[in-house]
């Protein structure tokens, strides 16, 4: 599904509010609270809406879960987090066949199932894919580092597995791209619902407990704060917290504001929070306010050539397999070329040294490949911090794109998007970009690609420093895990309750 990014985060990234539907004065309550005195607040909030019922739900998703794309009888397909599977809507408020209703936070977890205010809430109450909803089970979220038991041998599937963790025991991971989603989804219960009978399993591990903070188990939370760091809030979300909010009465805040569950359990925790998108310093002591502000770094449809982009082989000399197509974009193939070898990047430079965050999308096709291994082999999106004009001679650090499925007997996939990839790891760095291409007499593929953007959230430069050489003399200056830090540090640093880039 293509997400276009319109909210981008990280843990340095001020709160910024997602403004379309918001009712004015909704989040009044929650100015200047921090931790669990701003988690209450917050509670005080959401937690007062419509129960829709676990019955009425089908009805609630055919104005929720809606995607533009409709059948040949004009219903449009339901938004499905767990499987690739494509289903429609029936109209009337009728249950899809071969999807359930799956509860994010699994119904296992409490006392009372459907049958309490949890049990049937739309946010965390979602339409997916029954045999992906089977396998899910009541497992937490979690990351899969041992064996898989989901998808199986011959099952394609790229939103979700379950398996084993690090620690051996059984958890459910979703694809990349939608852990922030589901991250802030934990964020909701944890907030709207802190008084739920919470249970102690023997056989799971239950990710809450009843308490008013932090309700979740600290075991799981310092992933969850990276899971949505690192995949910032889409626009999907957004369109469904707005049309969530008109059949339930209220809204997920963390959508609405991407960086409030730092104030709450994060790296922000002793700052005040404000609705109005500033971050209060704890200290209340002087600073001109930092604000961030969107911009477009990159967008080039490649279907007039290249643009910023250039390419390099291997041993950093002109390519001859990328060629730009007024159609389909940047193609990539060496069919003509000698024995059909090839080792060529696309490439950009990009200067993130004043970004708080910055995000990578684009549409890219394929031709001729037969196996899933090709996307890691012989197509590859890379970033690298220390090129030098010589690939080979760089150190390349592989990047997670969604890939088109297999090619079908026509040889060529359709486009698809290639989801938001956050760059934000890179922020205050020079980098560069590339798409690599390889082939060889025995495997000779094509790529092509389109449409790609890469943007950001700035912050204008600190304020000059004006120090005297004395270290004794300089600020008290700490990093974003409140540890404190040389004065000098460079990035992003917290010094008299405020947040500021120095350079």
């Amino acid at each position: 599904m293509k997400r276009h990014t319109t909210l981008l985060l990280l843990s340095l990234l001020l709160p910024y509010i997602t403004l379309a539907g918001i009712p004015e004065g909704y989040y009044s309550a929650a100015n200047g609270k921090k931790k669990a005195a701003l988690k209450a607040a917050m509670y005080s909030i959401i937690s007062n809406h419509t129960e829709l019922g676990y019955n009425n739900l089908w009805k609630s998703y055919e104005k929720v879960d809606y995607l533009p794309a409709t059948n040949s009888q004009g219903r449009h397909q339901v938004m499905d987090y767990y499987s690739d599977e494509v289903h429609y809507f029936v109209g009337n408020g009728s249950a899809v066949s071969g999807m359930n209703k799956e509860h994010v936070a699994p119904q296992s977890w409490w006392i009372g199932g459907t049958g309490v205010a949890v049990g049937n809430d739309l946010i965390q109450v979602i339409p997916s894919e029954s045999k992906a909803n089977s396998k899910k089970s009541n497992y937490p979220l979690g990351v899969v580092t041992g064996s898989v038991s989901y998808p199986s041998s011959g099952t394609f599937n790229t939103r979700m597995k379950t398996g084993q963790d690090k620690n051996g025991k059984l958890v459910f991971e979703p694809c990349d791209e939608y852990k922030g989603d589901f991250a802030r989804i934990y964020f909701y219960v944890a907030t709207c619902y802190p008084n739920v009978d919470w249970q102690n399993r023997s056989d799971v591990n239950v990710s809450f407990r009843k308490e008013d903070y932090p309700t979740i188990k600290e075991d799981i939370l310092p992933m969850l704060l990276e899971w949505s760091r690192n995949d910032p809030v889409c626009e999907w979300e957004i369109t469904r917290n707005d049309r969530a909010y008109k059949e339930q009465q209220n809204r997920n805040p963390f959508v609405d504001f991407p960086y409030l569950a730092e104030y709450i359990w994060g790296d922000s925790i002793n700052f005040a929070f404000n609705v109005n998108g500033t971050s209060q310093g704890g200290s209340g002591s002087g600073g001109d306010e930092q604000t961030s502000g969107f911009a477009t770094l990159v967008d080039c449809p490649m279907t007039s050539g290249f643009g910023p982009f250039f390419v390099r082989t291997y041993e950093g000399c002109d390519g001859e397999a990328w060629t730009s197509d007024s159609k389909f974009g940047a193609k990539a193939t060496a069919y003509s070329l000698p024995d059909k070898e090839s080792d060529e990047y696309l490439m950009l430079n990009l200067d993130l040294t004043h970004a708080e965050t910055a995000t990578l999308s684009f549409q890219h096709a394929t031709g001729y490949n037969k196996t899933e291994a090709v996307k890691d082999t012989y197509f590859q999106v890379l970033v690298s911090k220390n090129y030098d004009g010589v690939p080979e001679d760089a150190t390349w650090e592989m990047l997670n794109a969604t890939f088109p499925p297999l090619p079908s007997s026509n040889n060529f996939t359709s486009f698809v998007s290639s989801g938001d990839i956050s760059l934000g790891r890179y922020s205050g760095l020079n980098i560069t970009l590339a798409f690599r291409y390889t082939s060889n007499n025995s495997a000779c593929y094509t790529w092509e690609i389109k449409n790609v953007k890469v943007t950001a959230y700035t912050v204008p430069d600190a304020l000059p420093l004006i120090m005297e050489d004395d270290d004794s003399l300089q600020p008290i200056t700490y990093d974003l895990m409140g540890r404190q830090v040389p004065w000098n540090t460079k990035g992003v640093v917290i010094r008299n309750g405020k947040k500021i880039l120095q350079k």
